[in-house]
Order: C-alpha cells, then sequence, then structure tokens
C-alpha cells in the first residue's frame, strides 16, 4: 500500500485502545440500547433475589425459592418493558404485579387438576401473542402472567405459600423499580452515542474504499483479481451495514425523547447527508476498480481517503483538493466526458459534503436540549428491537390482503392461533418422552414463534436454539461438576453474569442468548437436585419437538406463501418508489390510498401548496422498504450458483437500484425543484402510472387473470423537460431530477420485462440525461 502523508500539516488523529474499542462497542449497538438493557439485568436481578431471599427466610420459605421467585419478574420486566419515559417505565412495572401473583396462585390453586393446568397453558399462551396486538399494558400482562404461571406449575407449593411469595414478587418489582430509575435514559447523551456509533460505521466504509483502490494499485497485488473480489465484497459487507445503522438512528431518533424543536430536523436531515455523502463515496471507489480505472487514478482516489480517514471527516475539502490536483495530472483527465471523469467529480463533491456535514455535527452537539419528551418529526423506519423492522409490515400485509382477509385475521392474531395448535399437540407428546417436564415443549413452541413472522425465520431460530443449547449445554455440564453446589456466592455471580450476556444478545445473536441460558439452567437444577448429565440432552429434544412442531403448524394452518410474501414486499417497495417519483416533481401521493389500493395510477397524488416535498424522507421509506425486502428475500441456505434464489437477486438488483438513484437525487436535491416545467410532471406521473401496474401484477401473481402491465418508458417526455429547462435558474436541479427519473424507469423497466409486462418505448440518451 502507498504511503499516507497528507499535504495538509494538520497532526493526524491519534485514537487510544480504549477509543477504538468504544467506537467498535457503538457500532454494533448504536446507543448502548442493548449494553443498558444487559446492566440493567445485571443490577435488578441480583436485586431482586436478595429481596426473595430476605422475604423467603422471614416466612420460613426455602431460600432457593426465594431467590429463584425474586429473580423472575425482575428479570422479565428488563428484558420485556423499554420505554423512553421513566414515568411509564416505572407504572408498567408496577402494573405485572397483579397477572404475576395471580397466575403464579392460579396455577398452585390447579396443581390437583392435572388436565386443567394443561388446557389453561394453550389458553395463555394463545393470550400473550394475541395480546401484541392490543398495546404495551396488555403485552405486559399477558407475558408476565404466563411467566407466573409456569412458576407456579415448576414449583409444588402449598397454597399456603402464596401470600409471602407475593410479597416476594412486590419486593423484587419494587427493586426493580428504583434500579430502573437510578439507571434511567439519558437521551442526551444516548443522541451522542447514537451519532458516535454512525461515524464508526461510516469509518469502515472509508477503510474498505481505501482497501479497494490499494488492490491492485501496486506492488504483487496488482495482477491478483481475488484481492480485488474480495476488496469489493468487503466493501459491499461494509455498505449494507453502514445502511442498517443508518435506517436504525434515523428510527431512534423519533423515539430518542429528546424534544429538540428544529434540532430534531436537523439531526434527520444530516443523518441522510453524511449516510448518502459516504456510501456515494464508497460506490465510486468500487466503481473505479471495477470499470478498470488507471492506477494513477485509483492512487489520487486513495490519497483522498487517506486524508480523510487520517484528519477527520472535517478535511473533505482538502481531500477534494488533493484529488482533483492529482487527477488533473493524469492522462484520464483529457477525456471530459469520460465516466472515469465524472466519477471523479462526483467524489470530490462528497469529500466536500462531508466536510459540510462534519462541521454540523460538531455545532449541533451544543446545540441538542438536555430534555424532552419527544421529536416534532415522524420518521418511515420502525424499529423493532433496536433494529429496522424486516418481515414485519409485510406479512401484515400478506395476512390483511390474502386469502384469509374475510376472517379478519392480523399477523398477531395468526401467530396466535399457531402457538395454541401447536402447544395442543406437543403437550402430549413432551409428556411420552418426559412427563416431569414437559414444559420444555411448549417453550420450544414459544420460542421459535415469538419475534418471527415467516417460515424461514421460524427454522432459522430454532436452528439458533439447537446450537446455543449444545454449546450451552457442553459448557454448564463443566461447570456444574467443577462447582457443584458449594460456592453458591460464585454461582450467584455466575448467572447474573449470564443472564447480562444473554440479554445483550438476545435482539442480535440468538444463539448467545440460548447458551447463556442453558448454562444458567444447569447451575439452578444443580442447586434443586434435579440435574444429571442427561438432562440436557432431553432438553434439546423437547425443544426441538416444539420448534418442528410450531413450523409445521405455522405452514399448515393459515398458510401464507413465501411465494406471495415477497410478492408483497416488491409491491411495497415499488410503491414506495412511486411516492418518491411523484414528490420528485412537488406531487404528493395519497398515501391512504396507496395502502389499500394501487391499481389506478393517477388516482393519488395531488399538488402540494403547503410546503415543498422533503425528498430526503421519502427517499428514506424507499431505503425501509429495501430493507424489509432484504428481510423476506434471505434464503434458508445460500447456494454458491444462487440456485432458486437467482430470479430473486435480480428482482432485489432492480430494486436496489431504484433505490439508490432516488437516494442519489434526494441528497443532491434536498427538495422537490419548484414550478418543474410540464414535461417533467407528466414524465414523472407517467412513471408513477407504470409502477402502480408493475405493482399490481406482481401482487396478483403470474397465473392471475389480470391483464399484463404496461411499462410506458418515459425517455422523450424527460429529453423535453432538460430542453424546457434551459436557462432557467435551477436548471441543474431540473437536470438532477430528470436524471433521477430516467435512471429509475431504466431499472425498473427490466424488472417489468422480467416479469412480462409490456415494454413501450426505448429510453433517451441524450446528453442532457447522462452528463448529470
Amino acid at each position: 500500500m502507498p504511503r499516507t502523508e497528507t499535504t495538509n500539516r494538520t497532526a493526524p488523529r491519534r485514537r487510544t485502545r480504549t477509543q477504538r474499542l468504544t467506537d467498535r462497542a457503538l457500532a454494533l449497538d448504536p446507543g448502548l440500547v442493548k449494553t443498558d438493557g444487559a446492566l440493567r439485568t445485571l443490577v435488578a436481578v441480583p436485586a431482586g433475589m436478595a429481596v426473595g431471599y430476605a422475604i423467603a427466610t422471614e416466612f420460613g420459605l426455602p431460600a432457593i425459592l426465594g431467590v429463584m421467585i425474586g429473580a423472575m419478574p425482575a428479570f422479565i420486566t428488563c428484558l420485556v418493558i423499554v420505554d423512553p419515559s421513566t414515568g411509564r417505565t416505572a407504572a408498567r412495572t408496577g402494573a405485572v404485579l397483579v397477572p404475576f401473583v395471580v397466575a403464579l396462585a392460579g396455577s398452585i390453586a390447579l396443581q390437583p387438576f392435572r388436565l386443567l393446568e394443561l388446557v389453561l397453558i394453550v389458553v395463555l399462551l394463545f393470550l400473550q401473542f394475541a395480546a401484541a396486538s392490543w398495546g404495551a399494558w396488555a403485552a405486559d400482562a399477558a407475558i408476565v402472567g404466563f411467566a407466573g404461571y409456569l412458576c407456579g406449575l415448576l414449583l409444588p407449593l402449598p397454597e399456603t405459600s402464596v401470600i409471602p411469595l407475593g410479597l416476594v414478587v412486590a419486593g423484587s418489582l419494587a427493586v426493580t423499580i428504583v434500579v430502573r430509575l437510578l439507571f434511567r435514559p439519558d437521551p442526551h447523551r444516548a443522541l451522542l452515542r447514537t451519532r458516535r456509533g454512525f461515524v464508526a460505521r461510516g469509518s469502515d466504509v472509508l477503510e474498505a474504499s481505501a482497501a479497494v483502490l490499494a488492490a491492485g494499485t501496486v506492488g504483487a497485488a496488482a495482477d491478483d483479481p481475488r484481492a480485488r473480489r474480495r476488496a469489493l465484497r468487503r466493501l459491499g459487507r461494509a455498505r449494507d451495514r453502514y445502511h442498517e445503522i443508518a435506517l436504525t438512528v434515523d428510527g431512534m431518533l423519533a423515539a430518542s425523547g429528546v424534544d429538540a424543536d428544529t434540532a430534531a430536523e436537523e439531526l434527520h436531515r444530516l443523518v441522510f447527508d453524511t449516510h448518502f455523502a459516504i456510501d456515494e463515496l464508497g460506490r465510486g471507489a468500487g466503481a473505479l476498480v471495477e470499470h478498470g480505472a488507471p492506477s494513477d487514478v485509483r492512487h489520487a482516489a486513495l490519497r483522498a481517503f487517506t486524508v480523510v480517514l487520517r484528519h477527520g471527516g472535517s478535511h473533505g475539502q482538502d481531500a477534494a483538493h488533493t484529488l482533483l490536483a492529482r487527477y488533473g495530472i493524469t492522462a484520464s483527465a483529457a477525456d471530459e466526458g469520460s465516466r472515469t471523469t465524472a466519477i471523479v467529480r462526483r467524489m470530490a463533491a462528497e469529500f466536500a459534503d462531508l466536510r459540510s456535514a462534519g462541521l454540523r455535527w460538531r455545532e449541533l452537539r451544543d446545540e441538542l436540549p438536555r430534555r424532552g419528551a419527544g421529536v416534532p418529526f415522524a420518521t418511515p423506519v420502525i424499529l423493532a428491537g433496536g433494529r429496522p423492522a424486516g418481515a414485519v409490515p409485510v406479512l401484515a400485509d400478506a395476512v390483511a390482503e390474502g386469502p384469509w382477509r374475510r376472517w379478519h385475521l392480523t399477523a398477531s392474531l395468526r401467530t396466535a392461533v399457531h402457538a395454541a395448535i401447536a402447544v395442543a399437540i406437543v403437550e402430549p407428546l413432551a409428556l411420552l418422552l418426559d412427563g416431569s417436564r414437559f414444559y420444555w415443549g411448549v417453550i420450544g413452541v414459544m420460542i421459535v414463534l415469538a419475534g418471527t413472522n415467516t417460515t424461514h425465520e421460524r427454522i432459522r431460530k430454532g436452528l439458533h436454539r439447537g446450537v446455543g443449547t449444545v454449546v450451552g449445554g457442553a459448557v454448564g455440564i463443566v461447570l456444574v461438576h467443577l462447582l457443584g453446589t458449594t460456592h453458591p456466592w460464585v454461582t450467584i455471580v455466575l448467572v447474573c453474569v449470564l443472564l447480562a450476556v444473554g440479554t445483550y444478545g438476545f435482539g442480535g445473536v440468538y444463539s448467545v442468548w440460548a447458551a447463556c441460558l442453558v448454562v444458567v439452567l444447569c447451575q439452578v437444577y444443580a442447586f434443586s437436585g434435579t440435574f444429571t448429565d442427561s438432562l440436557i440432552p432431553m432438553r434439546l429434544a423437547e425443544n426441538l419437538l416444539g420448534a418442528a412442531v410450531a413450523v409445521l403448524v405455522s405452514a399448515v394452518v393459515f398458510p401464507i406463501a413465501t411465494r406471495a410474501v415477497i410478492r408483497r414486499a416488491v409491491r411495497r417497495q415499488l410503491v414506495a418508489v412511486r411516492t418518491f417519483v411523484l414528490a420528485l416533481v412537488g406531487v404528493e401521493a395519497d398515501t391512504e390510498a396507496d395502502a389499500d389500493d394501487t391499481s389506478e395510477a393517477g388516482r393519488a397524488s395531488r399538488p402540494t401548496d403547503e410546503t415543498v416535498t422533503d425528498l430526503r424522507a421519502r427517499s428514506r421509506a424507499v431505503d425501509a422498504a429495501t430493507y424489509q425486502l432484504d428481510a423476506v428475500l434471505r434464503p434458508m441456505v445460500r447456494f454458491p450458483t444462487g440456485g432458486p434464489a437467482r430470479a430473486d437477486a435480480r428482482t432485489r438488483a432492480s430494486l436496489q437500484a431504484a433505490a439508490t438513484f432516488a437516494r442519489e437525487a434526494a441528497g443532491r436535491l434536498g427538495a422537490a425543484p419548484q414550478d418543474p416545467p410540464a414535461a417533467l410532471r407528466g414524465a414523472a406521473e407517467s412513471l408513477a402510472s407504470s409502477i402502480a401496474q408493475l405493482a399490481d401484477a406482481i401482487v396478483a401473481g403470474p397465473r392471475s387473470a389480470t391483464s399484463a402491465a404496461v411499462w410506458v418508458r418515459v425517455g422523450d417526455q424527460l429529453d423535453e423537460a432538460v430542453a424546457a429547462a434551459s436557462g432557467r435558474g435551477d436548471e441543474r436541479a431540473i437536470e438532477t431530477a430528470a436524471h433521477a427519473l430516467g435512471r429509475i424507469d431504466e431499472a425498473l423497466a427490466l424488472l417489468a420485462d422480467r416479469h412480462h409486462a409490456t415494454v413501450v418505448g426505448a429510453m433517451s440518451v441524450g446528453p442532457g440525461i447522462i452528463a448529470v
């Protein structure tokens, strides 16, 4: 790799090892959401254990019983109840006392009635999943109630123990509330952490871009295509991760709890602009390599990246000057109209924009208010478990519009029905395997269905559960033989740490959570005197039995074909692109009409008279739809040759290209041009009509009797619009909008052709489109 000294005299940034580790942690966990959850668990669970121990000792109950019951509500509420408002968090935590104690008392009272106990498990699990659509309070009560019922079911207790156990639960929840008040969220600090993690992910993209440019620039690697392919794959992964964290940050800003007034909108714009600039720089670096730019050109770009990496984004203007100066002395610079020249100039502009964004980030850091109730802007990004929602909205569409719509079925109700039927099947089978621990099969059903939406997701989660159980079982058995029951304090510390680590992995790598939980259970069974080496294999068998039955039931009862879900994900993105296309010429799409029906192109548009349309928000909606499509298209097994997913990959490529062009237009324009030429408006409306027809045809399926869609190319209208804009003050903006519409038309026309639509007309290659 060439030397990395720069032409400016500013001392390079030097980060300590601690700073680098902190940046990496913030990149993996934006805002430290998962870390805060793990710390809450680490403090609340031992506090609940201590309270349970004290109350159990006072009332003459076994100490181990008080510890276990005291830990359960503390752990469940820390895991389930997440709210930016400290007051609501405390209220929701205190409110679950009633359902937990009632369920615990009910299960103790029903111990002589075995059949009724088993039937009630089915009912409670149904309510747990159905309550997801009834609001946060109902969901809290259902989840905690089911946990309390299992506690009473597993522990042979006399009815006289209900009152002291109720006091244990009350004490545990009380100390949990105190802990959560002490560890209450700090929105201002969380925003600063989120910003730092976002910047760290951006640095990953810049470093991967530099590696791509360095591969093949000097030395023996110049003739190594494999090194270039590896570097390009690394760059692609870095851009994907950066794209995900940009969506995550955008969603977190809307739920941060900071009343930032205009600062919230500024944050939103800064996130978009920074993401756009860095992603475009990564895309430009990849394009230079893929299109075979000469070595001296790649070396000039590499030096520009080095300036930013060593001195920060605020030196983006220096990087731009370095790039243009070094490129100007290359032979490639003589061709003003070449693709290489266009890429270099675009990269120089993005380096300059990166400097502006970096300076504004620093200014805004001191302007953010320290407290508040909420931010005054909405975002199309929906978060689920601290990450952008994947298949959830798509499956909701499939349920609402599919063959079961007459049943008024919702996604949560469908999952609840699956849970009830699967548990009714699993219970007798689990009783035959191991009557004393049949609940492992029930838990296998619950775990696989919780937080999953498609058959593929459920199978993947079941496999993660199996892997985590095997790893955790191996570690847990070794620890039991090493520690035994002679070191209770060591065991308590181990249990609390493992629960905290598992909480961190719960929203990311599920197998980590499963492994930590199994190690904890090994310690619990050891102290209860029921541990054997065959325990974990039996647990694995019953968990996988429950998972397998849950997957089979979800595939048979109220089935929704994977192809149908994919078609609706494609339609969601096409609707988002259509909305952006109309917004690009100042026309606001009727989102309610879009959600209900997309069969008529012109019905959902009206001019926006109040304010100029914010293209960044429209582009972000397209990005969110792309993320949802990726979640649906994720295969069970990736074949090296593509396998049956080749067609899906081509569909994704077309839609991802359209999303990229939309982001590019939004980043360069910010808002729609005022009073666009009639030809540009006509081209946008014609393109929106073609997109609407294509969306209808795709969601109807290839065997539908619906007439095939017609895709009308808009190249001639765009040429006319560019010509009409000549001499106007906003000529450049009109050209940029026309360029974006032309690129979107080109990308989606390929998709329309693959879906057997009739493509009419040809894309123009006039100078007004290409030269932008």
